[in-house]
């Protein structure tokens, strides 16, 4: 089995004339999404017909959640698609039972949570790549680069997407250590408490380590927007920034690190898809985790932290900006 999927991963032979929905936790401005969606219509786009709908859950308060749902659920009724790419843990949340019960197929992308959060992970018609950050391997990593690396902070917004990550590989533990280095994680929503633990950091630990930080607001409940955010962090933190993510490295952003991808995700997500559509069972399909990372590494960032690598790691990794 394990050979078999292998092949179609790398082959996947398509048939012709379906419908994908793809049915984004977020939206079409957040890099996450524009990536992997990108990379699903690569793969997919010229022989099938691809709908993209957006929950918009990082920018929409909760209570108007289910205003958008039921609107996603009449575009799902109107589409009648062959196959649903869910991305990311909301949208499974909200939208997996849903599908199944309408018999359609489920692929899915980005979920962090486990079958313990989401029942519907072990429904015969689901099947797709459970997300994991590496965070063992990104402090390994940062170990070698950094001079200093004894302590860091780990730097999250506190959303489902965070949570079920840092749930399932620390459980309770919030000063966990890793390769000899300790490990605060913090998990905040609240603006002030997020940009305060940046700009205090220098005081405790050597560098920070972002997660997502796109569920934040101010203390009249407004939605800060992440750019703003992370441009501010940057300009006032005493610490470089990294992040375990690529899609939050760049100019005035994360610095760098070993990183999950968006488009290697979408690119997975897209090749299971295919497999369904050419007849094959989702429960025929294994679940797996995120099959790579990868270094990335911003020039300017690393102009502005004053951060040479390695000519071993400079060669393993790319550049942004």
């Amino acid at each position: 089995m394990r050979l078999l999927l292998l092949t179609f991963l790398l082959f996947s032979p398509m048939c012709f004339g379906k419908t994908v929905v793809v049915i984004e936790s977020y939206h079409g401005g957040y890099k996450w999404d524009a990536d992997y969606v990108a990379a699903v219509k690569s793969v997919l786009g010229t022989k099938h017909d691809i709908h993209v709908l957006e929950l918009d859950t990082k920018r929409l308060k909760k209570s108007e959640w289910p205003q958008k749902v039921a609107e996603i659920q009449q575009a799902v009724a109107s589409i009648q698609p062959d196959v649903a790419i869910l991305g990311d843990d909301n949208a499974f949340t909200l939208m997996a039972e849903h599908l199944v019960n309408q018999h359609i197929p489920v692929v899915f992308l980005g979920v962090n949570g486990g079958p313990e959060q989401h029942p519907t992970l072990n429904h015969p018609l689901v099947t797709g790549i459970l997300e994991r950050p590496f965070f063992a391997e990104s402090i390994r990593h940062l170990r070698k680069v950094l001079k200093k690396n004894e302590r860091f902070l780990v730097l999250m917004d506190d959303s489902p997407t965070m949570r079920n990550a840092v749930n399932e590989y620390f459980g309770d533990e919030r000063q966990p250590t890793l390769y000899g280095s300790r490990l605060d994680i913090v998990l905040t929503n609240d603006k002030q408490t997020w940009l305060e633990s940046v700009f205090n950091a220098h005081y405790r630990y050597d560098a920070i380590v972002v997660g997502t930080y796109h569920t934040i607001r101010d203390e009249n409940d407004n939605y800060a927007p992440p750019k703003e955010i992370m441009t501010e962090a940057y300009n006032r933190a005493q610490v470089p920034i990294f992040s375990f993510w690529d899609i939050f490295v760049g100019e005035q952003a994360g610095i760098g690190g070993f990183t999950v991808s968006a488009h290697q995700e979408g690119l997975t997500a897209a090749r299971l898809a295919s497999m369904i559509l050419n007849g094959m069972k989702p429960d025929r399909i294994p679940q797996m985790k995120s099959l790579s990372g990868h270094y990335v590494y911003s020039r300017s960032g690393m102009k502005h932290w004053d951060l040479t690598l390695s000519s071993l790691i400079s060669s393993q990794s790319n550049f942004v900006d």
